[in-house]
């Protein structure tokens, strides 16, 4: 038998691969969320930055360090079963 492995809920990325993501929603330190807008782009203002633009203005990411977002592996329309699913509160049956 094997066990049904569930979507994570956030998972972490490299600065540089939010450019490639489309409206990646990323995750705070309290969890809040903040979706990604514009463009990211090394800073040329700030040595070893990304900056990233979102729905309420520019951040500015190290580029050594992981960046957490919302899996965007998981279903736009998911239920709430499916996302307790995903953060492993309920096991898939």
């Amino acid at each position: 038998m094997t066990t049904p492995t569930a979507t994570p809920a956030h998972i972490e990325v490299n600065p540089g691969e939010l450019a490639h993501m489309t409206g990646a929603i990323i995750v705070g330190e309290h969890d809040g969320h903040v979706r990604v807008t514009g463009s990211v782009e090394l800073s040329a203002t700030f040595n070893g930055m990304f900056c990233v633009e979102t729905e309420v203005g520019s951040l500015y990411l190290d580029e050594d360090l992981p960046v957490t977002i919302v899996n965007p592996d998981l279903p736009e329309g998911a239920d709430v079963e499916e996302l307790a699913q995903a953060v492993g509160l309920l096991r898939a049956s």
